[in-house]
């Protein structure tokens, strides 16, 4: 981000700035400008329960901020938008500590009505194999106190809070095309060009270019091409540099086979493959496929949608947009990074749900690294190398929503054994459902309970130094009783358990294997209870008053467990 202002701005600066804004906004007579705004003050205050001489067992720390939004339009076929940011620690005394800061900017508009373009800050997505942020693990269907968190501080900071899109800066465009009397309806072209990495001294820049081909040839049939590459173009750089090549190129079909007023039946899949290529080794790039075909079956007046597919993603499949994670794990946590005098705290389901700085926020250029506790079966998505199998996926959600439920379950194996002749199976068993209780009983007021559960499994045969037995359980649940209009309160628990053995492997920045692996060892539970009370002064802002408990033990070394506890006050605004 572009810094407008130091952190020592001068008080005064900042109320000529408001002063500013707020004459635009009383006198702004047309629709060329308008405004709009986030506000959120959050204070917390975090407590370690373990006795300690070293470190500090409680901190409070906290921020009021707002992002406000400027739309600018000078002419019909242009917008121009940007988000100042502006923040102040509670810790700061006469604004030491305070900031003003861009945090997104862009320009977009149409070009002789047919063009569509956007030019700056701009969020990016295609399919879960070539363009897409997978959702961040810790989470089956979250009680609406871990969710209000996750997605108005952690997501909304991490600029992930537009679903399974990257954020992203650099250029994009679109255009359609409408045929009478044709065999084919539309066409739409979607192109894109961002920056990836900036140069440096010793490193090239590095882009990322693409886009999508949708050819609509009916209400039944639907195909679509998807190219990406990132790339990089040595400037001012060594010529003996690495260079990095991925293109992945993809096609997907949607046909209905059955097409009527109440059953729907759709054959659905894509296809593709990718190239990791380094100028440096040339013999050595690696070239993989994959495929993933299946059917969906739709029910409409039964409010069901049936969906299974088997996929095959070869151990070479690498596509960087689509596997690189949202978490990482070899990142630090904020809160309590030491315990027990000396113990370095990792990351939990407690700092996957609050802790925005262990999230990231670029493509990385290689696999990342994962943790198998949190998920092994797919720990880089769909697009997860080295796996093949059949999955299932199950939604109903009636017409009034008294119910809404989400079932899905997979059966994967590995394609090639890592560290072994032995190859590893997967089974994972994972459902979401929301009783809106007050719908039942024709209530105004709200009363939802909301229960998720996830199993996962893994394991692998051979010989004692080979066997692998993993197996993850994830449990959560949330209530919201609205005592008074608009005032509920709020309830939620969080529960993981990991048990058994694995083999990490270790690759370098190429992807190669470096180690076979690491071996982990995990008889571990965590467990999350949370209860407080919510305000609602809209659908998007409220005032929220929480209590959360965590407790993390470790079976194997009761010297690892510890606890800890959080008191948070948050206050969400949307003008």
């Amino acid at each position: 981000m572009k810094n407008l202002y130091t952190s020592t701005m001068n008080k005064k600066a900042i109320l000529l700035c408001l002063f500013f804004i707020s004459v635009q906004l009383m006198n702004a007579q047309d629709d060329k400008i308008k405004f709009g705004a986030y506000a959120r003050a959050l204070q917390k205050v975090n407590t370690m329960n373990n006795a300690d001489t070293t470190n500090a067992n409680h901190t409070s720390k906290g921020n009021v901020l707002m992002d406000l939004g400027i739309n600018i339009n000078p002419d019909k076929k242009t917008e121009i938008q940007a988000i100042v940011r502006f923040n102040n620690d509670f810790s700061g005394f006469y604004t030491a500590g305070a900031s003003a800061t861009l945090r997104q900017l862009s320009v977009k508009g149409t070009v002789a009505k047919i063009f569509n373009y956007q030019v700056g800050d701009l969020y990016m997505k295609l399919t879960p194999y070539t363009f897409f942020n997978n959702s961040s693990e810790g989470s089956v269907n979250e009680a609406l106190i871990f969710s209000d968190m996750r997605r108005d501080y952690t997501n909304y900071e991490n600029l992930s809070n537009r679903g399974n899109s990257w954020w992203q800066q650099g250029a994009a465009t679109n255009f359609a095309l409408a045929f009478d009397q044709a065999p084919i309806d539309t066409i739409r072209v979607d192109g894109f060009f961002l920056r990836n990495r900036a140069s440096y001294a010793t490193f090239p820049s590095a882009f990322h270019a693409g886009g999508k081909i949708t050819i609509t040839q009916s209400s039944r049939l639907k195909i679509a091409a998807n190219y990406v590459n990132l790339f990089d173009v040595a400037a001012n750089v060594k010529s003996d540099t690495v260079l990095l090549y991925n293109p992945v190129a993809t096609g997907e079909i949607n046909y209905k086979i059955v097409n009527g007023a109440n059953t729907q039946l759709s054959l659905i899949g894509e296809g593709g493959y990718s190239e990791n290529a380094h100028t440096a080794f040339k013999s050595g790039n690696s070239k993989g496929y994959f495929y993933d075909a299946g059917l969906q079956l739709q029910l409409k007046n039964q409010h069901l949608i049936l969906t299974t597919n088997y996929s095959y993603v070869a151990p070479e499949f690498y596509s960087s947009a689509a596997q690189s994670k949202r978490v990482n794990y070899g990142g630090t946590v904020t809160d309590f990074q030491k315990y027990n005098n000396t113990l370095t705290r990792g990351i939990t389901i407690f700092d996957l749900v609050r802790d925005a700085n262990i999230y990231n926020k670029v493509i990385s250029r290689s696999l990342m690294a994962y943790n198998p506790m949190y998920g092994n079966a797919q720990p880089y998505g769909k697009a997860t190398p080295n796996r093949t199998g059949f999955q299932l996926n199950a939604q109903y959600k009636d017409s009034l929503q008294k119910i809404v439920a989400d079932v899905d379950a997979a059966y994967l194996s590995e394609i090639a054994g890592v560290g072994s002749s032995q190859l590893r199976s997967f089974m994972l068993v994972k459902g979401a459902v929301d009783f809106n209780i007050h719908k039942f009983l024709n209530w105004n007021k709200r009363l939802i309970l909301t229960a998720g559960y996830s199993f996962e499994s893994t394991n692998r045969g051979g010989d004692v130094l080979e066997k692998v037995s993993l197996v993850n359980n994830l449990a959560d649940l949330g209530l919201e009783v609205e005592v008074f209009k608009k005032m509920s309160v709020l309830g939620g628990y969080k529960m993981l358990t990991s048990k058994g053995n694995e083999f990490i492997s270790v690759r370098n920045t190429y992807n190669d294997l470096i180690v076979n692996f690491t071996t982990t060892n995990m008889d571990v539970a965590q467990t999350v209870i949370a209860f407080g009370v919510k305000y609602r002064f809209s659908e998007k802002s409220y005032l929220t008053v929480q209590d959360h408990l965590f407790s993390y033990q470790d079976k194997a070394t009761s010297a690892n467990n510890y606890s800890l506890s959080q008191i948070l006050v948050m206050f969400n605004m949307n003008f």
